[in-house]
């Protein structure tokens, strides 16, 4: 039962039901009210990809528009900077005057407008007007307006460390040193960790507020469950959503993608839904999460992370870390190191002192298969 469907198993897509990321929330629209005093007012949101990271962004950038300001959403790959430069004037009405040269104009926002122009040299094109200065000249005059600019980039990891650092340095001089109304939120893996906040060079980033977006609570994520289906005509039995709850670990993607096959095999309409349609969606859900989910991760992981994963395998539930440490013949900091590894990169989690388990239960069945890819 397709029409209708509540739930968005699709990365990057806003699920209905924004569930247990009020206080992130609350602490960014808190910043942005605030200004740029605030320690929120440049953020960074780290998680395992599905948890939600880009679906929190997006409500970020919707507090922001609904009270006035202007928002430039971009994903941190390829040509970051020139993008950005591109948005600006764009956003801001730009184009080119009769000379070619590029120009800012005729800014709007719920009713203000403001006008601005300014010459560069000719034969310059939009896309590589400085950023500091567009991006300064557009701060001054939203500083005059009260309202201000949100800047939002997508999957950190994926940048070019040249773009990364140059962005980074504007935003210090634009929104910290000279206080202007630019505000940022950031969002990447865990990975970023080993990776871009490692560059010495750019050490503004390292020192934003950072939010961890991890997994949700059981209340939560019955809250992610419950509230779609009634709002949508449906119901579900307390034990068909208890069986949900606890086979998705409090992971928002596998949430949706119960959710949404849960929904298609009730054969009522609007469904109630029961343990029976709950446990054909989970089913469905396992068979495709390995190609959506695992097997990404699995291609960015190295061969001990892997080795120490197909060691866990072995077991039927949780895993002793005395026994990884027997079964690859290494010492506990070392087994230590790559569980740490895996915790991070949402693959594995800790179940207790010493003990870890997958984080999904279709990933043993995953690993065991002798039809695994890649």
């Amino acid at each position: 039962m397709a029409n209708g469907n509540p739930f968005k198993p699709s990365f990057g897509a806003s699920p209905p039901v924004l569930a247990g990321r009020t206080g992130v929330l609350d602490a960014l629209g808190e910043a942005l009210d605030s200004g740029t005093g605030h320690p929120d007012f440049t953020s960074l949101l780290v998680g395992v990809r599905g948890a939600g990271k880009t679906a929190t962004l997006n409500a970020v950038q919707e507090y922001a528009r609904n009270r006035g300001w202007l928002v430039i959403a971009e994903t941190a790959h390829g040509d970051l900077c020139n993008r950005l430069v591109a948005a600006v004037l764009e956003l801001s009405g730009g184009g080119h005057d009769r000379g070619g040269r590029p120009r800012l104009a005729g800014i709007s926002a719920l009713g203000v407008g403001v006008e601005f122009t300014r010459a560069s040299p000719v034969g310059v094109g939009a896309t590589e007007v400085r950023l500091r200065s567009v991006l300064t000249d557009l701060g001054s005059l939203l500083t005059s307006e009260r309202i201000g600019l949100l800047i939002t980039l997508d999957e950190l990891q994926g940048g070019e460390p040249p773009e990364l650092r140059e962005f980074a340095t504007t935003l210090q001089h634009v929104t910290r040193r000279e206080s202007l109304p630019i505000a940022f939120v950031g969002a990447g893996l865990p990975s970023i960790d080993d990776t871009v906040l490692r560059d010495s060079a750019i050490t503004f980033l390292q020192r934003c507020s950072r939010h961890e977006i991890a997994e949700l609570s059981d209340a939560a994520t019955a809250t992610a469950f419950a509230e779609p289906i009634a709002a949508h005509g449906g119901r579900i039995s307390d034990d068909a959503l208890r069986r949900a709850v606890e086979t998705s670990n409090g992971y928002p993607f596998m949430v949706q993608l119960i959710g949404f096959h849960s929904w298609r095999a009730a054969s009522s309409d609007p469904p109630n839904l029961q343990i029976a349609d709950v446990s054909s969606g989970i089913a469905e859900a396992e068979r495709r999460l390995p190609h959506l989910v695992l097997a990404p991760m699995w291609r960015s992981m190295s061969g001990v992370d892997r080795r120490f994963a197909l060691a866990m395998a072995q077991d039927d539930g949780e895993t002793s870390t005395a026994d990884l440490s027997k079964r690859l013949g290494r010492s506990s900091s070392y087994i230590s190191t790559y569980r740490s590894r895996l915790i991070r990169a949402g693959f594995i989690r800790s179940t207790g002192h010493g003990r870890v388990e997958f984080a999904h239960q279709a990933t043993r069945a995953w690993l065991r298969s002798p039809d695994r890819t890649p």
